[in-house]
């Protein structure tokens, strides 16, 4: 059936199908709300735990909605695949690409994960959240600067993956 475990586990297709780009682009729009509206998180939450929510549930609204696509982006990624990255199978760049996205992927997963543990269960690792959050932004921004290095210098195209659906 299957010629090796790769190829079970990692398919590749040529370009990004509409949901996928849609998830892409709604996960990225919620990452960077979230962001802009966490700061003063240690004021929120002693005002959440003097019975006042109003001013934190939309960061924790934002957290919990980004979790949930992001396994929805996942779950279609292991479905359909995604293109490989572009350059040589091996090559440094293609490593590096390769290895950016499960960062990504994994502070996607990690920083709504360690807000879920602060929120609700009320384990003391909101430093931890906060900091993987900035992390996750300056990976984000790296990841945005490739892709427009990409476009705008080596004209491969590769924007367009994540613009249009194949």
């Amino acid at each position: 059936m299957y010629g090796s475990l790769e190829e079970v586990v990692v398919k590749t297709t040529t370009g990004y199908s509409g949901v996928q780009i849609a998830l892409h682009w709604l996960v990225a729009i919620l990452i960077v709300i979230a962001w802009f509206t966490g700061e003063g998180g240690k004021h929120a939450m002693d005002t959440v735990e003097k019975g006042d929510a109003a001013g934190f549930v939309p960061h924790v609204a934002l957290g919990l909605s980004i979790l949930a696509l992001v396994v929805v982006r996942l779950l279609v990624r292991f479905g359909r695949g995604a293109p490989a990255a572009p350059g040589s199978p091996g090559s440094l760049s293609v490593i590096a690409a390769d290895w950016g996205h499960r960062l990504i992927y994994l502070l996607m997963i990690a920083v709504p994960l360690g807000g879920v543990c602060t929120f609700f269960l009320g384990l003391d690792v909101g430093d931890f959240h906060e900091l993987g959050a900035n992390v996750l932004m300056i990976v984000i921004l790296g990841h945005a600067l490739m892709a427009l290095y990409h476009q705008y210098v080596l004209k491969d195209g590769l924007l367009g993956r994540i613009m249009r659906a194949e």
